[in-house]
């Protein structure tokens, strides 16, 4: 009980903070990529205002540090290679975030509030136990990449659908089944990874795809020769990358 009491005056404290601070500022993908990166969450707690980049791979974190929220210009975060096994639904407070890095950690699942980080262009979530993403990942409209790879995803929010500028979807070592036919309005996708799923046909949706989906890996996906051709059909100018055709059904 005093946790979750910790937890609630140290949030509204940093909520307090954000309505007060009047300077808080998105960057320009160069100007963010010429500011100081933090690799120190002390260091950054001197002056969390002006931090924009905080990377903490591979610091041995088991929990997800409530100081970042202090960042409240944050750009860019990277907590990958640690062993977190929980992200807070306070990560929603973060609204500048424009790269967040959760990979090879210990996650299984995804809280509904990142919907809120609506900045977000890059998110990768890969090498975790995550078993569904919320539907609220459908709020990222900005989010041209995605890696969810390596991971126990079983299917796909048809949320996925209004990531509408995604450019790039890395979803191998899962265990998705079927894709959602609203994958078909990804109108900018130009590279969908696969492999080493169950999918063995596609939603005839994604023939909407065929003049901008450049290339979809497929290997390690027992598929016989008919449905091969099916796929190669629905998207002529794709190139799909199978391993070889088997006799299954």
């Amino acid at each position: 009980m005093y946790k979750h009491i910790y937890i609630g005056v140290f949030v509204f404290c940093v909520l307090f903070f954000l309505l007060i601070d009047s300077q808080a500022q998105n960057l320009d993908s160069i100007t963010l990529a010429n500011e100081t990166v933090y690799t120190s969450l002390e260091l950054a707690m001197k002056n969390p205002a002006q931090v924009y980049r905080l990377n903490l791979q591979r610091q041995g974190l088991k929990t997800f540090p409530l100081e970042i929220l202090k960042c409240i210009n944050l750009q860019e975060l990277n907590l990958s290679k640690n062993s977190i096994r929980e992200i807070p639904d306070s990560i929603g407070y973060l609204i500048h975030l424009k790269i967040l890095n959760l990979s090879r950690n210990k996650l299984t699942e995804i809280p509904p509030d990142i919907g809120d980080l609506v900045n977000l262009s890059i998110l990768n979530i890969s090498k975790n136990k995550i078993y569904n993403l919320p539907p609220q990942i459908g709020l990222l409209v900005k989010l041209s990449s995605l890696d969810a790879s390596v991971n126990k995803l079983k299917m796909l929010s048809p949320s996925i659908g209004n990531l509408v500028a995604l450019k790039s979807l890395i979803l191998n070592q899962n265990e998705i089944g079927e894709l959602p036919r609203e994958i078909g309005n990804l109108q900018k996708l130009n590279y969908l990874d696969l492999w080493g799923n169950l999918i063995r046909v596609f939603p005839i949706e994604m023939g909407k795809l065929k003049n901008t989906l450049k290339v979809v890996d497929m290997r390690v996906i027992p598929i016989n020769f008919e449905k091969q051709k099916c796929m190669l059909d629905l998207l002529p100018n794709t190139d799909i990358i199978f391993s070889k055709s088997c006799n299954c059904q």
